[in-house]
């Protein structure tokens, strides 16, 4: 090849490369261009961030946890975001954790504002309908509850329902050791389908079966969970189980995030863990009676956190899956 024909050569090359894809070379090049931006300036950013979070606080004075929290995961997304330290790409990797943390507490913060709002009738007349005129939980404690004293079952029940957070982190870790990929999936399928949690709790607050019993509005029930707390002389925490807004969302219930999560890991996993999708099969049927029996949830708010959790599932699945096909195109072009 002639020299003085190089430059042709190399158009015709760059020409026949942007015709097979044409969005995914320019959009890299973009997102790259910023990315080496950011490196570049990345503590220069991190120190007008804070000086301008000081200044803040200074004239407005220091914000409420929930915004404290969302600080530190905006903080600790500048200094680990392209960050090559390895604990940075751990920390980076977990802080949809913070996002979920702080979303639920500034919902729990709302609380009091939420509660004279809240909904008791659809959730509830949909599960009277649907079971013959009488909620589940009311089925399922009238046969085997004894008012005022906690049977051993409700241990096994107290505990599966305390279980919702280790299961989830459980598999988020074990995916994050063994399946990176599906770590990063599962990440961001929970903390979606979470900020879809939050926001309908605060568009619709809505009163799960015990709280329902309470205002008179469902036959007597009793919330296992805060009578397991108070049986093993556990105050505190028997306390937030309570209903005490200042402590707990106790609204909070439609959709249950109870039944979101150990589904979204069900759809996730379906196709990945050969037999041991069933014992996930098992962990979300054991869930879905504790909810109930517990007094925690209708049917209704459990039907709706699946839906949530497989509209989340289609729609960011979609997305990742065309993401990941524009980049491998763009690969394959280079």
């Amino acid at each position: 090849m002639a020299a003085g024909s190089l430059p042709g050569e190399m158009g015709r090359v760059v020409d026949e490369q942007t015709v097979a894809s044409p969005a995914a070379p320019a959009e890299d090049s973009t997102r790259a261009v910023w990315s080496a931006w950011f490196v570049h300036w990345r503590w220069p950013v991190v120190a007008a961030f804070v000086a301008l979070s000081v200044l803040v606080a200074a004239g407005a004075g220091i914000p409420d946890r929930p915004y404290l929290v969302f600080w530190l995961t905006a903080l600790l997304a500048l200094v680990t975001w392209r960050n090559p330290n390895r604990v940075a790409g751990v920390v980076w990797d977990w802080l949809p954790i913070l996002v979920i943390a702080g979303g639920y507490d500034l919902v729990r913060s709302r609380a009091p504002d939420l509660i004279p709002r809240a909904t008791t009738e659809p959730q509830l007349r949909f599960d009277e309908i649907v079971f013959g005129g009488t909620a589940p939980t009311v089925l399922l404690q009238d046969a085997i509850v004894e008012r005022g004293r906690v049977q051993w079952w409700d241990y096994p029940a107290w505990l599966m329902y305390l279980s919702h957070f280790v299961f989830t982190l459980a598999i988020a870790l074990w995916c994050y050791i063994r399946h990176r990929d599906w770590f990063h999936r599962l990440a961001l399928l929970i903390m979606t389908v979470s900020i879809c949690g939050f926001i309908t709790y605060f568009a619709v607050p809505a009163v799960p079966p015990w709280l329902a019993s309470r205002n008179g509005a469902l036959e007597p029930t009793t919330r296992i969970v805060h009578a397991v707390w108070a049986d093993l002389g556990v105050h505190s925490a028997a306390k937030v189980f309570a209903g005490d807004a200042k402590l707990a969302n106790p609204v909070a219930a439609l959709p249950s995030l109870h039944a979101a999560w150990p589904f979204m890991v069900l759809l996730l996993l379906w196709n990945k863990v050969g037999r041991w999708r069933w014992a996930i099969v098992a962990y979300n049927a054991v869930m879905i009676l504790v909810l109930v029996y517990g007094a925690e949830h209708y049917v209704s708010d459990i039907l709706l956190g699946w839906l949530y959790a497989t509209v989340v599932y289609l729609v960011v699945t979609r997305i990742m899956d065309r993401r990941e096909a524009r980049r491998a195109a763009a690969v394959g072009t280079t």
